[in-house]
């Protein structure tokens, strides 16, 4: 390794050690609550190295977005089957995010709450149009996947794909996000697990685009 690489390894290493601190922090404190001050002391670093890596908080948490996103694609690209059935892909889909949620919180909230802006502005920073091209490349999986289940017979003909699959993400993330946080207010007042209201709203959202009688649930 030459020394133009052992450079970038190191700095992606320090890049890393500051995104897992930060990550922590943002989950126990919350990111309004979060300096950069606490950043660096939780890395173990001084705030000045810190910004030779980021511009600010903002960046640290877009990158924790971008990061999330990045694993969610390779993730369910991974899982990929192009010969699965559409209820078969949907049910792996549920399960990568319920799954993703549990290991990654904080990403999996930063990725349900990201805000879309136009792309045409200058000012925009990369880092945030990295994370639209993402999600994109996510959104052409999930179109495909719904294409084939209407081919297959198993989704209704007369879906329109995209609003589909903005309901679906905006529906899955949604629901997973309030399973987990409201957990103690689910099983007071609805006597059922997190785990059981999750399985109840995955076929719920199934049965919407099915063709009546076609897909087990």
């Amino acid at each position: 390794m030459d020394r133009s690489s052992r450079k970038e390894v190191i700095l992606l290493l320090h890049r890393n050690t500051i995104l897992n601190a930060a990550e922590q922090l943002f989950e126990d404190k919350g990111y309004a609550a979060t300096t950069m001050d606490d950043i660096a002391h939780q890395a173990e670093y001084s705030k000045r190295t810190v910004y030779l890596q980021f511009s600010g908080k903002e960046e640290i948490h877009d990158r924790l977005v971008l990061k999330g996103f990045t694993r969610l694609k390779e993730q369910l690209l991974g899982e990929w089957d192009p010969n699965q059935s559409f209820s078969a892909g949907y049910k792996k889909l549920c399960a990568s995010l319920a799954d993703f949620y549990e290991a990654s919180p904080y990403q999996f909230a930063g990725i349900a709450e990201f805000q879309t802006t136009p792309l045409d502005g200058e000012d925009l920073p990369q880092v945030k149009r990295d994370i639209f091209a993402v999600g994109e490349e996510i959104n052409a999986a999930l179109g495909e996947m719904i294409s084939r289940g209407i081919a297959q017979g198993e989704v209704r003909a007369d879906i329109r794909i995209k609003e589909t699959i903005l309901i679906f993400w905006s529906s899955l993330s949604g629901v997973i996000l309030a399973a987990h946080r409201k957990s103690s207010y689910i099983a007071e007042t609805m006597g059922v697990t997190t785990d059981d209201l999750l399985e109840y709203s995955f076929g719920l959202l199934l049965r919407m685009v099915s063709k009546e009688g076609e897909i087990p649930l």
